[in-house]
């Protein structure tokens, strides 16, 4: 009894009564069905309104559509800045029309909106609770639709220009629907109304501001700026700045109280249950009042909404808006964030986010040192330190975008403020914690993290030195906070060292020696030695790295997951180390401190040094710049193709013999690269899942082993299948099996009656006709599939099956996902104070299945994924107390860094798994289409040579031929001793005697061989032009459209000139076939631009009326339109491949293979032809002839005329010496009794003669006409065989010479000068770099090309300042950012000199 009371006792300690009420009522609470239906009712409509309505789409964002419907809107009005009543306003610069229109609703609601925000400041509080605003701003942000941030760019891509531009436009006009009416400026007011308090209201209209100018909407950036200038009201920077100073950083002393608590709140639940089955007596009334006092219990700690980063996201909206506001690079607003001209108050927003970074960074490293005497960190502080990663990126990303450009006023503010304190702070804790990460593998996605921040400021510090000069004052003062940080830099480049080796050792032929078993999988001790072997590493980086391995249940190493999982983070920080250092040492002279530095990264700058491409520029501010960018690797494997190398030097050869100026090689040169960056991005097309890297190779070895546990033993039996099939039917057809056949056959047949006879041959033939039926059938499906692919865009087929290919997504299992009390409240909107059935919830604390769930893209299946619904595991181990809830988890580090990034949730019992377990990145298996059309064009080179060896093999066997004779008598012979005989001449095929051999090759052999090589080059000629068509017709159809295209923009061809009379009959037919193409839907189809017709029509529309415009261009291809265009079809096939004299080579040359096949194999001569245009020394020699063809032509036709002349004298005056006497009676041969016959001769046998037609003729001596007969000899021999035949051989020689001395010449020009700049050699001699520096690392020729695919590439809301500068010049067509005549050297000539 006493032990009983005791134990109560000390219940009654540990429980207070209102923790006993609130259990009872939790315990005994009725449900929703034990309750009256109205209140059932009442109490679900709030909960549905609030927790699904909100959260789902139910077609919120059309509500602003449905209000602007019946509007007529005018078509371009500039907007301007009014005031009207003393609030600015939004108005069009155009007059008013006298004709009446409908109110415009939704403007009258926004000025409505305006007005209230511009009330007196007694009002003005009320603000905050409007509303009826909160949910309009809500409803018009969501009206704007703008793509998630990924948060990760990884590598950068090549993106679809097309589907870019169209998501493009569609944003502009929905962002247009609101800032034409004022919502824009709306923003304005009502964070220059809120004080600097932060609230839901200022949340809804960051997040509106947001939406409005996502995508660097210039207009909108104008109109807000002009606002800005126009009301000069300092509220909106001190709210800014206010706001700054209310957000939060991570609170240490806050963070270890939560946890205190919700380890006591732990142990007092186990309590409860234990006291629950005494207090079910108690009354309801006494429940209810202990739940509403026991749900308060956390009510100190909850009321921290803007502590402790909980603001997380409202921080990160605040910035974004910020950063938004001077997206593109507008230098008027980055001043203006720094400086307000004309206000009574300047407030320095820069300077702010400066403070706000410093308290930010300052509280990550509390963070820190309290986790840094731990092992791991738990979960708890994972959500902290990702939810501070996340606000300081974005930091980092809003002052990078405020001085990219570059603006040099916000980069002196940022180099006099204090963030190279915050930057010192965050490389102690980047080298720090990537110590501590790297050694646990479940810590890699907190790691992952850190590399993306440390990435993020690594180009903020990089844009610090845009426009940087030799020896300039930001770059020193960069070098001292790296000379104050040099212990963490040097270990951060220490850890990118070491993990960048990984690569190298573990592919070597030397380390997989020690996997036996060809599995991926070594033992820690075979893992230790062979990394000692290599030599690669020493003794304490052995150590470490054996600290970072994990080990199977088997106690085995994955080499390839490991070298996967640290060598691409590596990569990743040390390529932007890697620029950041050579742009200080290109900058910065004489510094020893710098120099140090430079010394412990020169391994890291010889990796990197491949891909680190760099040019330079002659910038906005007339001064040479440099440029550093990333060079894929795929990129230099594609430049040093045959192919392209083969374009570079007739590129080169053409242009320098070209003297058409500075401007004319330049414009070249940029033809010349859009032409290879096509070519090269076809032939990357054309190669996917070809790619043969020694690291995938690698990869795909171990997965074979990994995933086809049975792959030897199928191999096997494949092997022994054709083994024995092959000695069956090699046994089958011995002569003694084939007599027993016969005879078994012949006896079978023998006791068959004769309608069982006529039966079995039935059967027989209608067996051998199907079988022959169902050969050609799939004969004549490959030949339509073939015609079909030809005729039919890959685009479109990609598209058709894509989305016929789709799967309705599946959504998340979540049916046993558990959740315990977060410690970290979620900062939501829309989450703030529900009330589900009565009781009031936080969103945390509901189960998942109550949230609507967001549907991730369905992912490939795995073998490690397929699983079916029994076979998944429940759930795993219970979140841990201190476990906050994420929202989403990001891949892991291997599954992401280095490849284009995905936005992935995972499930929260994914999420909750302690255990972490890594996995290879997943490789894309999924075939191409057309992948045997891609195979060939692979392979054209080869199929080529194929095809010529096989053309030389049949000429070597068209040798054995010779002429038989046959002789067969006169069926009339006139008398015995007659010998006249009828001869039949046939070709036959000899055998071949081996010399000292028996063994001979008949005829018939030699003729069956030839008959199949005959085939067989058939079949390859075919295949040729297959590939022909595959790799090169795409490239030339690109320079067509891109040639009409140019001249469609920029000349207003088509549009402002009809056709010119000048024209020929070939050229003018062109201008129309080009003129049709215009209108074709599907035009351009291979040129990048795909809406030049777009900007085409916005140029000329003030010249040219809309209807003219509008027949000339046609209409815009809708994106669901799938029709056939023939159009375009017709100007393809006509207009650019059967006028092109490279596929009508090819067509011949199949042509000539199946006349050699069916007709007679003596034209398989002609494929000889072949031989000069597979070998350059020959091609030359040819091109000696044709290079002075008009010469040539005009000669010969000179000779005709000369040669006609001689005719008609012969014919009039010395007929008599060209008659030859007959034999035996016949009659004599006369030469020149027939005008043609005679001119025939005189050319057949004059020119051929050597000393002209005299040589062919009677002698003169003794004639009558003996001397002028003379005199005609020696002229002829004269002007025909001297002076004439000798013109065209002279011809033929010079140019021979002529293309040797250009050849000379441009391979000295490019030795001697620098084809960018085109400064001499001799200038850069006395400079410390040299000429050969200088032509191979700053003005390198494949560089430039690199940048200009670099470009074309990239996102244009990603460039920094110089690429936009650039991209701007050349879509302009202006090619003054190249530095001619000047270099970065030759720049500051006198100062590299004294150094």
């Amino acid at each position: 009894m006493t032990s009983r009371m005791e134990k109560e006792d000390i219940w009654k300690k540990v429980l207070t009564l209102q923790r006993k009420r609130m259990a009872i009522s939790l315990i005994t609470a009725s449900h929703l069905y034990k309750t009256e239906l109205h209140r059932g009712i009442n109490f679900f409509l709030p909960a549905f309104s609030r927790l699904w309505l909100e959260e789902e789409d139910v077609g919120q964002d059309q509500l602003i559509a449905d209000i602007c419907t019946g509007i007529e809107e005018e078509e371009g009005p500039r907007i301007e800045i009014i005031m009207e009543e003393g609030v600015p306003i939004v108005a069009s610069s155009e007059e008013p029309k006298e004709k009446e229109t409908n109110p415009d609703p939704l403007k009258q609601l926004i000025r409505c909106f305006q007005r209230a925000a511009t009330s007196e400041e007694t009002a003005a509080s009320a603000i905050h609770e409007d509303s009826l605003y909160i949910r309009f701003a809500d409803v018009m942000a969501k009206s704007i639709h703008i793509e998630e941030e990924d948060g990760d760019d990884g590598e950068e891509g090549e993106i679809d220009q097309a589907a870019k531009e169209e998501q493009t436009q569609a944003l502009r006009g929905e962002q247009a629907v609101l800032a034409s009416r004022g919502a824009a400026i709306m923003c304005l007011m009502y964070l220059s109304a809120s004080g600097g308090e932060p609230n839901e209201m200022v949340a809804q209209t960051l997040q509106l501001g947001i939406h409005l100018l996502s995508g660097g909407n210039v207009e909108i950036q104008k109109m807000l700026i002009e606002y800005l200038q126009l009301k000069k009201d300092v509220r909106f920077f001190t709210s800014m700045a206010g706001l700054m100073n209310k957000c939060s950083v991570l609170n240490l002393e806050m963070f270890e109280r939560q946890i205190k608590n919700v380890d006591a709140h732990g142990a007092n639940a186990l309590l409860l249950r234990h006291l629950s089955s005494k207090i079910r007596h108690r009354s309801r009334q006494d429940r209810q009042g202990a739940q509403a006092e026991g749900l308060g219990m956390g009510a100190e700690l909850a009321s921290g909404d803007n502590q402790n980063l909980n603001d997380a996201d409202f921080t990160c909206s605040l910035f974004r808006f910020l950063q938004l506001t001077c997206e593109g690079h507008n230098l008027e607003f980055q001043n203006y964030l720094r400086t307000q001209p004309g206000h009574t108050t300047s407030v320095n927003l820069i300077n702010c986010t400066v403070d706000y970074l410093l308290r930010l960074q300052e509280s990550v490293m509390d963070f820190y040192w309290h986790y840094s005497s731990k092992e791991v960190i738990d979960e708890g502080g994972k959500e902290y330190f990702l939810r501070a990663i996340q606000v300081c990126s974005q930091v980092f990303n809003t002052l990078t975008e405020s001085i990219q450009g570059p603006c040099v006023g916000n980069q002196m503010t940022l180099a006099n403020s204090r963030l190279w304190d915050a930057i010192n702070g965050f490389f102690f804790l980047f080298a720090h914690m990537m110590e501590k990460l790297y050694k646990n593998s479940t810590q890699l996605e907190l790691l992952r993290e850190f590399l993306n921040l440390q990435k993020d400021m690594i180009v903020l510090m990089l844009s610090m030195l845009e426009g940087n000069v030799l020896n300039g004052s930001i770059g020193k003062q960069m070098v001292d906070a790296l000379v104050e940080s040099q212990p963490s830099v040097e270990k951060i480049l220490k850890f990118s060292d070491m993990f960048l080796k990984l690569k190298d050792l573990t592919t070597s032929q030397a380390f997989q020696d020690f996997d036996t078993n060809q599995d991926g999988w070594i033992s820690p001790k075979e893992f230790q030695r062979a990394m000692e072997s290599q030599k690669m590493y020493t003794v304490e980086d052995i150590t470490y790295l054996m600290m970072c391995t994990d080990v199977n249940n088997d106690g085995k190493v994955d080499y390839m997951e490991f070298t996967e999982r640290f060598h691409n983070p590596a990569r990743d920080i040390g390529f932007n180390l890697a620029v950041l250092l050579v742009n200080l040492k290109e900058h910065i002279t004489n510094d020893p401190r710098l120099e140090k530095i430079i010394e412990k990264a020169q391994t890291l700058l010889e990796y990197f040094d491949p891909f680190l491409g760099r040019i330079e520029i002659m910038g906005s501010s007339k001064r040479v710049e440099k440029i550093y960018f990333e060079i894929q690797e795929s990129w230099l494997e594609q430049w040093g193709k045959q192919q392209i190398r083969d374009s570079k030097n007739s590129f080169l050869f053409n242009v320098l013999q070209d003297d058409g100026g500075d401007q004319g090689k330049l414009e070249a040169f940029i033809n010349f690269c859009e032409d290879t960056i096509f070519e090269m991005q076809h032939a990357a097309a054309i190669s996917s899942g070809d790619s043969d890297t020694k690291m995938e190779r690698a990869i795909k070895q171990r997965d074979y082993f990994l995933q086809q546990t049975t792959a030897s033993d199928q191999i096997s039996e494949t092997f022994k299948s054709g083994y024995n099939y092959g000695i069956s039917a090699a046994s089958a057809l011995s002569p003694q099996n084939i007599t027993t056949t016969i005879k078994n056959v012949t006896t079978s047949v023998r006791q068959m009656t004769w309608p069982q006879l006529l039966y079995s041959i039935i059967i027989l033939i209608i067996r051998a006709g199907l079988a022959i039926g169902w050969g050609g059938y799939l004969l004549l499906m490959t030949i339509f599939r073939f015609a079909y692919f030809l005729t039919t865009s890959s685009e479109e087929e990609e598209t058709a099956k894509n989305e016929s290919g789709k799967e309705p997504p599946k959504m998340m299992n979540h049916d046993h996902a558990t959740f315990s009390p977060p410690i970290v409240q979620e900062f939501h909107h829309s989450h703030v104070g529900v009330d589900a059935f009565g009781v009031g919830m936080n969103a945390d604390h509901l189960n998942v299945n109550s949230l609507p769930d967001f549907v991730p893209p369905p992912r490939p299946e795995t073998p490690e994924t397929v699983l079916s619904e029994e076979e998944k595991p429940l759930n795993s181990e219970p979140q841990s107390p201190t476990s906050p809830t994420a929202a989403s988890k990001a891949p892991s580090i291997y599954e992401s860094i280095g490849a284009p990034q995905m936005v992935q949730l995972q499930s929260e019992a994914d999420f909750q798994q302690g255990q972490y377990e890594p996995k290879i990145a997943e490789s894309n298996s999924t075939k191409t289409k057309g992948s045997i059309l891609n195979m060939l064009a692979r392979n054209f080179k080869t199929i080529e040579k194929i095809t010529l060896y096989l053309a030389f093999f049949v000429n070597v066997i068209l040798l054995f031929h010779r002429v038989e004779i046959t002789h067969t008598e006169a069926a009339e012979a006139a008398s015995e001793g007659d010998d006249d005989e009828d001869a039949v001449e046939s070709i036959i095929i000899t055998g071949l005697q081996f010399p000292h051999m028996e063994y001979e090759i008949t005829g018939w052999m030699l003729a069956q061989v030839l008959y199949w090589i005959s085939v067989l080059h058939l079949t390859a000629s075919f295949a040729l032009l297959v590939s022909f068509y595959q790799l090169k017709i795409p490239l030339i159809t690109f320079k067509r459209e891109k040639e009409i295209a140019r001249k469609l923009m920029f000349d207003g061809c088509w549009i402002t000139e009809e056709d010119s009379e000048e024209l020929g009959i070939v050229d003018t037919f062109m201008w129309y076939l080009d003129r049709i193409v215009i209108s074709a839907k599907s035009f351009p189809m291979m040129y990048w631009d795909k809406f030049v017709r777009r900007k085409t029509r916005s140029k000329f529309k003030d010249q040219v009326d809309e209807e003219t415009l509008t027949s000339i261009l046609g209409e815009e291809k809708m994106s669901t339109d799938s029709s056939y265009d023939y159009r375009y079809s017709c100007w393809l096939w006509i207009g650019v491949i059967f006028t092109n004299g490279q596929f009508l080579y090819r067509v011949g040359y199949l042509l000539c293979s199946a006349c050699g096949v069916f007709l007679s194999p003596f034209f398989y001569a002609f494929h000889l032809i072949d031989v000069v245009l597979s070998f350059p020394m020959l091609k030359a020699i040819l091109q000696s002839v044709t290079h002075n063809l008009q010469q040539l032509i005009l000669t010969i036709m000179m000779t005709l005329v000369v040669v006609y002349l001689y005719t008609v004298l012969a014919f009039n005056f010395f007929r008599k010496f060209y008659v030859q006497e007959g034999e035996d009676g016949e009659e004599p041969d006369r030469k020149c009794h027939n005008m043609l016959t005679c001119f025939i001769y005189h050319f057949y046998a004059g020119v051929r003669a050597g000393g002209g037609i005299g040589d062919e003729l009677e002698s003169p001596y003794g004639d009558d006409l003996e001397y002028i007969r003379m005199f005609f000899d020696i002229s002829f021999f004269f002007f025909v065989i001297v002076i004439l035949l000798a013109i065209m051989q002279g011809l033929i020689i010079d140019a021979f010479g002529e293309l040797r001395d250009q050849q000379e010449s441009a391979t000295e020009k490019l030795e001697s000068s620098c084809f960018i700049c085109d400064i001499g050699k001799e200038t850069f001699d006395r400079m410390p770099r040299g000429f050969e520096i200088h032509t191979t690392k700053e003005h390198n020729f494949a560089n430039y090309l690199f940048f200009l695919q670099h470009l074309v590439n990239k996102d244009e809301t990603e460039y920094t300042g110089q690429e936009t500068y650039v991209r701007e010049k050349y879509d302009n067509r202006d090619w003054d950012f190249f530095p001619v005549g000047e270099c970065f050297v030759k720049q500051y000539e006198d100062q590299l000199l004294q150094s």
